[in-house]
């Protein structure tokens, strides 16, 4: 006889087994490619067949919008929520990270029988615990940061044969990137369909990404026709993967979805749109959107309601049949009744779009009603222009004179949405060291706050590439130029899972760098090196031609501020920040804690 543990566990493979039961789905997302570069939506820049047959295939959502940059969009499908009460505001300065404890996406297809993968590119936090392996999937195949060759790449990647990281580590590819993730994609969904294990797969490019490198067969073109070929390879590898997916007998049983995260890049071929991405106009945050489910949802349909990225989690769960947990509530809607036919789409809603780039940790309610829009069905107000949509979709006439009711209605929302998120987008997401979950945790300087140890510092705009931090370390080995580069510096913001004595790792160039670049790049002058945890400070000379410190420091459980930085590298007292930084628990504390509890008097 079975006893009742036994029976309890079967009862829960079974039922998660019955979970699993509903269909696969592919979220396909490309990066910087907008609604007009698309040649089925009348660009002549492009040609995309493949993608022009799967529209075809599909339901259209074509007035579905994203938010005006890329991790923010990523953001916001992971959440179902606006990206502001997610935690990212912008796509660097430790503000693309996703806050823990929301669910994700991934996490609820998990925790419904999926097997779950992420491709490409994730941009929403490359340590513990942001990463994609912490945030629901199980199968991780990614680059670093938001672009391949960004700060927190791995060293010195690039376009062709580039290093991708696995949950086990970066391993060596074959192949132009795009390519490479589409292949990787194919071959996991075919392990998947053999295996009989249903899927969620997020299939992200980094390309049409600036810097704008087309595959070999491009290499000629620059500029706007290289960003061009990017997306004509694009789509002879998204109809590679139709081609399999329909090879592998799934594709009748798969949801399939292909977007993008914002507006156009290169918007040389932008549908009549004002704006650009980075912009809250129409040309920066409407995107193409296409849902296909063989004999499931409608075929060749075009929608000209309002959608949304936020729309994705509710959506896709209800069509997958897949439980989101108790009370959620999102700011998206469930469009599954509509996309089966069973009822119209959402009308009157309206959305929010607020370009949260400022600069540094200023305070965030200095920026309300700037960078910001909102739409309804008809009407989008920008700032104080308002626009008729319906009558004037490129945005060529200002109404808000004519329309004082609505430009003061749409304000209104607009000021009751800015205090609600606002506690939510002021309050900064951590990394966490000393969990048992990440022993070592690497920082870059892509995700550096503002310097706390000098007045006038660039920070991690300035250092978003490998490249643009090898010119920077190049100049400051001339003279001339040395005397005129400005500190450049940052903190990053953690929080300290466990009390004990941790190991600081810092300098120029990550540890994977090869020999000629520490030589090159990496080599130190002499001089101080500084490390600021919180109230604790560690001072070190530093020897001429080192290339990585190390320092330990007792840290006490809480959130911490660090900082980790070099005098004598630039002239005129001007500071240095590390780039660079692994952090692991070592033990215990060397030194006691100090009791600072007042004692009461005799």
């Amino acid at each position: 006889m079975l006893r009742i543990p036994a029976l309890a566990a079967i009862a829960k493979v079974l039922l998660s087994v019955a979970f699993a039961a509903g269909p696969n789905v592919i979220v396909v997302i490309t990066d910087d490619q907008g609604y007009g570069d698309i040649s089925a939506h009348g660009s002549t820049k492009v040609k995309t067949p493949a993608l022009d047959k799967f529209r075809a295939e599909s339901t259209s959502l074509d007035r579905y919008y994203a938010s005006p940059t890329c991790a923010p969009t990523r953001a916001a499908l992971m959440t179902g929520l606006h990206e502001f009460r997610c935690g990212v505001s912008h796509t660097l300065m430790g503000r693309s990270l996703l806050r823990p404890g929301i669910p994700t996406l991934p996490e609820m297809f998990r925790a419904a029988g999926y097997r779950t993968g992420i491709i490409g590119k994730w941009h929403l936090g490359d340590a513990y615990p942001c990463r994609p392996e912490d945030r629901g999937f199980d199968d991780v195949f990614v680059h670093g940061g938001g672009g391949i060759g960004q700060t927190p790449d791995y060293w010195g990647n690039g376009y062709f044969d580039p290093m991708i990281r696995r949950r086990s580590g970066w391993e060596k590819t074959s192949g132009y990137c795009t390519e490479v993730f589409f292949k990787e994609a194919i071959t996991w969904v075919n392990e998947r369909v053999a295996a009989k294990q249903p899927f969620f797969l997020q299939l992200a490019t980094n390309a049409p990404h600036s810097p704008y490198i087309p595959p070999q067969k491009d290499s000629k073109l620059t500029g706007v026709d290289a960003f061009h070929a990017m997306i004509e390879d694009i789509d002879t590898q998204f109809g590679r993967l139709m081609q399999a997916l329909e090879k592998s007998g799934a594709d009748k049983n798969t949801i399939v979805v292909f977007t993008t995260d914002n507006g156009s890049a290169g918007a040389a071929a932008n549908a009549g749109m004002k704006g650009r991405k980075g912009s809250p106009d129409e040309g920066g945050v409407r995107v193409p959107c296409f849902v296909r489910w063989p004999g499931k949802i409608g075929e060749g349909r075009v929608v000209r309601d309002v959608t949304a990225h936020l729309d994705l989690l509710p959506t896709l769960t209800n069509l997958a049949g897949v439980a989101r947990p108790e009370k959620w509530t999102g700011d998206g809607v469930d469009l599954a009744p509509a996309l089966r036919g069973e009822a119209e789409f959402p009308k009157n809603r309206l959305l929010f779009t607020q370009v949260g780039r400022w600069p540094g940790d200023a305070a965030a309610g200095r920026f309300r009603a700037q960078d910001f829009s909102v739409r309804d069905d008809r009407w989008c107000l920008v700032g104080l222009e308002l626009y008729d949509l319906l009558a004037d979709p490129g945005q060529k006439t200002d109404l808000f004179p004519e329309q004082p009711a609505e430009a003061q209605r749409l304000l209104t929302a607009y000021g009751r949405w800015w205090e609600e998120v606002l506690p939510a987008v002021r309050e900064p997401v951590r990394y966490v060291i000393g969990a048992e979950a990440s022993p070592v945790v690497r920082l870059t300087a892509h995700d550096w706050w503002p310097s706390k140890e000098a007045d006038e510092v660039r920070g991690a705009e300035t250092v978003v590439t490998h490249e643009q931090i090898r010119t920077f370390l190049r100049n400051a080995q001339v003279a001339g130029t040395r005397n005129s580069l400005p500190s450049t510096s940052g903190h990053w913001k953690l929080e300290v899972a466990r009390d004990g004595n941790y190991e600081i790792a810092f300098g120029l160039v990550p540890p994977e760098a090869p020999a000629e670049d520490r030589r090159a790049f990496g080599r130190l002058r002499p001089g101080v090196a500084h490390v600021r945890a919180g109230q604790e400070e560690a001072k070190m000379m530093v020897q001429e031609g080192a290339t990585l410190l190390k320092v330990p420091l007792d840290l006490d459980a809480g959130p911490l501020d660090l900082e980790a930085w070099f005098d004598g590298q630039l002239l005129n007292d001007r500071i240095l920040g590390a780039f660079f930084v692994s952090i692991e628990r070592k033990g215990e504390r060397k030194s006691p804690k100090l009791d600072l509890k007042p004692r009461p008097a005799n």
